[in-house]
């Protein structure tokens, strides 16, 4: 008798939002400082992935009603982990041209939907380019599998056992209280819009900040709206000492995150002055997941996350004052209820008719522009197989016609930022990780230049 498990409500939102031109993947690429042979990824992954069951499960009935999960007896390890040869020269530039064509593929829901693409040589190591769908698991569920899967972590005895640190939230807020409440606000929100109306004119809860979120207006109409095509891109920035971030967060009063996020706010606004767009008067609004996954349930994979919708004052010249703005706003985000409301609605989304994801998603494109994610890795050096890990990044997918995503991942630090973009609306994510890199050196120069002059 085959193993059988039913698909959880957040993880089947995650697969009912799969579109021919945004496929719900999480594509990332890990580096390592020596090469590895095909034998040892192949044992790497056999001995440490696949005890999470999870991984050697596909999806029965995708478009049905309630999806389960399906042991795959039995399994294949080399269908998920291919041989790949980068074109020529075979440098960053071409292993961005290979991640980005395999991040426009849909993957196979016929078996695992994941796949890792090994490139034996690159640098002087490797390179695994890794996808999986998001109804797998999210970023910090992946980023625990890692950990477990390290040579300083790693524990056969146990593969489920959390071992070291848990990442800090970006945003971090209690929502156990207030999920609840939310959850059933969301449900009113699928199953009766009409009764929603009313109750949303309450004040205070989880109902108020579904009001809000239901009245915000669409996001600026600038070169990031559009329509979306299967075709993305991908690039990554030079790597950036954590220590240099904490210096400006030293000398603002602000946290790694806010330092980040400000970067990022920066470089927008250079990217779109540098392609002559008018930024007077724009504000673009970034979908922001967070962990909201407990500390005890840190070995779980599928989905526990929630959004807010952080407004990026990209219309603000002045870098000192976008900063203090953006911060003050990431503050107010932290004390609101939005994020229990939008993680009630996608958990009530989960076992919802086909139109009601459309809605949703519809309704999240139309309000945002970008998605940014911030994944906190380990502070230490990591080996697998005795190999060193020199570097990994990581892009998650857009629903919708939103087209573009910003990822921001630490690890032994430093930490790498990286651009998937829809090939409508940015011909080349390049010049946005340029820009970021310039607005960075600027607030280097602003903060803790002044302040070693000073």
């Amino acid at each position: 008798m085959s193993i059988r498990k039913k698909m959880k409500s957040a993880d089947v939102a995650w697969l009912r939002m799969e579109s021919p031109v945004n496929p719900m993947t999480i594509s990332g690429v890990m580096m390592t400082a020596e090469p590895m042979t095909r034998p040892q990824v192949l044992q790497l992954f056999e001995e440490r992935m696949l005890p999470h069951q999870r991984f050697r499960m596909r999806i029965d009935n995708p478009e049905g009603h309630r999806p389960e999960w399906v042991l795959e007896e039995p399994f294949d390890l080399g269908r998920h982990i291919l041989p790949y040869e980068l074109p020529e020269p075979g440098d960053q530039d071409a292993l961005e041209r290979s991640v980005s064509d395999l991040m426009s593929t849909p993957l196979s829901l016929a078996s695992a939907p994941w796949t890792i693409h090994h490139v034996e040589r690159y640098g002087k190591g490797s390179a695994l380019i890794v996808r999986l769908h998001h109804c797998i698991a999210d970023g910090i569920a992946m980023m625990h599998v890692l950990l477990s899967m390290s040579d300083e972590m790693w524990d056969p005895a146990n593969v489920r056992v959390s071992s070291g640190p848990n990442p800090k939230r970006p945003f971090g807020i209690k929502l156990k209280s207030t999920a609840k409440g939310a959850l059933g606000e969301a449900k009113d929100l699928v199953t009766r819009p009409s009764h929603l109306a009313t109750r949303a004119k309450q004040a205070g809860g989880g109902t108020k900040s579904l009001a809000l979120l239901l009245a915000m207006r669409p996001d600026s109409d600038t070169r990031f709206k559009g329509r979306a095509v299967a075709q993305k891109q991908a690039a990554w920035s030079k790597p950036i000492e954590v220590e240099t971030i904490k210096a400006i967060g030293h000398a603002t009063g602000a946290k790694v995150n806010d330092v980040l996020m400000a970067a990022a706010t920066g470089g927008i606004r250079r990217y779109l002055d540098d392609q002559g767009d008018d930024t007077d008067g724009i504000e673009i609004r970034a979908a922001v997941p967070f962990n909201v996954r407990p500390p005890e349930r840190a070995h779980e994979l599928g989905n526990a996350f929630a959004l807010v919708f952080l407004r990026l004052p990209v219309s603000v010249e002045n870098p000192v004052e976008r900063f203090d703005l953006l911060k003050s706003r990431m503050d107010t985000i932290k004390k609101s209820k939005e994020p229990a409301v939008v993680f009630g609605i996608l958990q009530s989304i989960g076992f919802a008719p086909k139109w009601v994801h459309k809605l949703v998603v519809k309704m999240f494109s139309e309000k945002c522009s970008l998605v940014i994610t911030n994944v906190p890795g380990p502070t230490e050096q990591l080996h697998l197989m005795g190999v060193p890990v020199d570097s990994l990044m990581f892009w998650v997918p857009q629903a919708g016609d939103i087209g573009l995503g910003i990822s921001i991942l630490s690890l032994n630090g430093r930490v790498l930022v990286g651009v998937a973009a829809d090939a409508n609306l940015v011909s080349d994510p390049n010049e946005l990780v340029a820009a970021f890199e310039a607005e960075f050196d600027s607030l280097v120069a602003t903060y803790v230049d002044a302040v070693k002059e000073s």
